[in-house]
């Protein structure tokens, strides 16, 4: 019977951390704030990737160019390209990684590619390292 009651303890508290890691976008904001000025994450990400209907993953799409710390922020530029035969809005999420951690996510949108056209793109995080890496997830629509 002891067993029985730790085990509905232990799962109690697996769904009720899961439930708390589903939640909305505010708690991960949260969470940033609440970090040690030291450690605080940079969160800009005003859309849920995927959020809008009809998105078509476009990894292939996007060029990243530059990710690049100077001075006490990362400077990220990259490139996308409209494959397609109607002009295209992209919505790119750029995660700065360092040591498999994700200290940031910041999301740029470019509007309006044109058919066979390129688009650059540009944003900065407020973050130092010299082992951050970016990582982009691109979505066309």
């Amino acid at each position: 019977m002891r067993f029985t009651r730790i085990l509905t303890v232990a799962v109690a508290a697996a769904a009720a951390t899961t439930l708390v890691a589903c939640s909305g976008g505010d708690d991960v904001n949260d969470a940033a704030a609440n970090t040690d000025a030291g450690e605080q994450k940079v969160i800009e990400m005003p859309d849920q990737p995927g959020s809008v209907e009809g998105y078509v993953g476009a990894a292939d799409d996007a060029e990243l160019v530059t990710c690049d710390p100077q001075g006490s922020a990362l400077e990220v530029e990259g490139t996308v390209t409209n494959p397609e035969s109607d002009d295209q809005d992209y919505r790119v999420y750029i995660s700065a990684m360092e040591g498999g951690e994700t200290m940031g996510i910041v999301q740029v949108d470019v509007s309006n590619v044109a058919t066979g056209e390129t688009a650059e793109w540009s944003t900065e995080m407020a973050l130092t390292g010299d082992d951050l890496e970016c990582v982009l997830r691109v979505e066309r629509f």
